[in-house]
């Protein structure tokens, strides 16, 4: 098609065009993206689980997080016993710090930064056990694929750093010191 169009450029042949070194690789940035944008993910179900929850449905979505689900189910009980129905609050207030937490992360793990990702996904393998120990088994499932892909991404983020690093030349460390700036206005 792209002859057609005349679109079809001849590459010179020559070791000048053949030593060029080539950047790291388009996957890798786009492993990186898709493993931190399950951040978003989590955060975003999560937040809908949240005001399915204050809403008074008794859905939920698999990619949400356990521990507001337990901070739900625990406000829930509390308000049934009798305590007052404002207490819901507490539970908004848990599930914007887990969902706020979870959206920072994505953020800067979209950033390349390692230690986002960790952070993240240290967390929300303790999720997962939370999860596991509630006895949701699909949601348990859920939970190990999106692992699955922040680890992916992670890994992908340092292996994309660690080009970048290697692409960056180092800078001289010995020889002569610079001179001293020049004074003005002293004698």
């Amino acid at each position: 098609m792209s002859n057609l169009l005349q679109l079809n450029e001849e590459r010179p042949v020559s070791p000048e065009y053949d030593n060029i070194p080539a950047g790291p690789d388009p996957q890798l940035e786009l492993r990186v993206k898709r493993g931190a944008n399950w951040f978003y993910w989590v955060a975003g179900l999560s937040v809908v689980n949240s005001l399915a929850f204050v809403a008074g449905a008794k859905i939920q979505f698999l990619g949400g997080l356990g521990v507001t689900e337990l901070a739900d189910a625990v406000i829930d009980v509390t308000v049934r016993q009798g305590a007052p129905g404002g207490l819901r609050a507490v539970s908004v207030v848990v599930d914007l710090v887990a969902v706020v937490g979870f959206a920072l992360a994505g953020y800067f793990a979209n950033k390349l930064s390692r230690t986002a990702f960790l952070i993240g996904i240290v967390v929300y393998a303790i999720d997962t056990v939370i999860v596991l120990l509630l006895g949701d088994w699909f949601m348990t499932a859920f939970h190990v694929f999106a692992l699955y892909q922040l680890i992916r991404g992670f890994l992908a983020c340092r292996e994309l750093k660690a080009i970048m690093k290697a692409a960056v030349p180092a800078a001289p460390s010995s020889g002569p010191a610079p001179p001293a700036p020049p004074t003005f206005g002293q004698v």
